[in-house]
């Protein structure tokens, strides 16, 4: 099914009331369309939509009133959880901004960044810490993060979760690169030299700005690098 199919189904079943066919997710009451409200078998709506990446269709159900932490209940696993098991990172963003809460745990205690990382999506991850997710939460096998994704063989992602921990933190390990150029910048006039090297020659004309110091670390702020999103 794609994407317009699945909002237009949705629509018609609400429009009918059937509420038979609606194995995943809405319930007609009292108190209007819930979206919420899915049987222990099944999955929501906002769920489907985030496991498939339809932004439209996310968008859609969450005006409608779907909860934004209910989607596997017999798991507990949440939209974020499906979106970033399966790197639907623009999904994310939406689940994010519609208030999911970034550390929910699964019926096994992984959050989120345990199944980005268990599943090597990197630039998911960054996403997810970017918006506060812990390294240190540990699932029901005593499994933080970065244990998780470099026992599922995830080297790599293992090893930046490592680096962004070495860090002190998501905001410490993206702004070191212009904390290394500030200092670089300082330490210039005093480790001069003469010589024929054209890279030496242009780094100085760059870091030697006559600028102050927090007039240069203000303009690093908006040089993005391979750490930023």
């Amino acid at each position: 099914m794609c994407e317009l199919a699945f909002i237009e189904q949705t629509q018609r079943q609400l429009a009918s009331g059937d509420i038979d066919a609606l194995v995943f997710v809405i319930c007609l009451g009292e108190s209007g369309v819930r979206i919420d409200n899915a049987p222990d078998h099944g999955v929501t709506r906002l769920y489907d939509a985030a496991h498939h990446g339809w932004c439209a269709a996310i968008t859609w159900l969450l005006e409608q009133g779907a909860d934004v932490h209910v989607g596997l209940p017999d798991h507990g696993w949440t939209p974020l959880h499906i979106a970033a098991c399966d790197d639907q990172r623009d999904a994310a963003v939406l689940l994010l901004d519609a208030g999911a809460r970034v550390d929910d745990r699964a019926g096994g205690g992984q959050t989120a960044l345990h199944f980005a990382g268990w599943n090597g999506h990197i630039d998911l991850c960054k996403l997810l810490l970017s918006r506060g997710a812990s390294l240190d939460v540990r699932d029901n096998n005593g499994d933080d993060p970065e244990a998780h994704a470099r026992l599922h063989g995830r080297t790599a992602t293992a090893d930046f979760l490592a680096a962004v921990r070495a860090a002190g933190g998501w905001r410490s390990y993206v702004d070191a690169p212009r904390k290394e150029l500030l200092a670089l910048r300082r330490e210039l006039p005093t480790r001069r030299r003469t010589g024929p090297c054209r890279a030496r020659a242009q780094a100085r004309l760059f870091l030697d700005a006559r600028v102050p110091d927090d007039v240069f670390a203000y303009v690093l702020a908006f040089w993005r690098g391979p750490r930023d999103l």
